[in-house]
């Protein structure tokens, strides 16, 4: 794998870090707005669907500035991209989850029902599709 990554034009994985390191922080802004802001002010219906719509929001608008140009990468690179970044926001948000909040295994996996309402699942979906976005979809140079 270390082979794989030297071939890659230089600065992608250096950009796709600082995009995963912005992408945290920005996320956790988000996720703090979300419940000292939107929860009281909304409640507990509202609050989560405006915070998943500003998520995608930001993280569309974080990667876009961080990610491009990935145009002329092949398919496989992509995938690796958005491999690495689902796996540094999953491992984040449970680490997070489990050391800062204190919850429980159980209390972060409810967190991916998709068939109760969450909609975290669709903001790390389109997260992963991001380098797709940029990269093919909508390349920017």
């Amino acid at each position: 794998m270390s082979a794989w990554i030297r071939s890659l034009p230089g600065g992608t994985w250096t950009r796709v870090l600082i995009a995963w390191l912005a992408l945290a922080v920005a996320m956790s802004i988000n996720g703090v707005f979300r419940e000292l802001v939107l929860r009281p002010g909304l409640g507990p219906r509202v609050a989560p669907l405006l915070s998943a719509i500003l998520g995608i929001a930001l993280v569309l608008l974080v990667t876009r500035g961080f990610l491009p140009p990935l145009t002329g990468l092949d398919t496989g690179t992509l995938l690796w991209i958005s491999a690495t970044i689902f796996l540094l926001t999953v491992a984040f948000e449970t680490a997070l989850g489990l050391l800062v909040d204190q919850k429980a295994w159980r209390a972060l996996l409810e967190h991916y029902a998709l068939w109760r309402g969450e909609l975290w699942p669709v903001v790390l979906a389109i997260l992963s599709l991001t380098p797709f976005i940029w990269g093919r979809w909508w390349p920017v140079e």
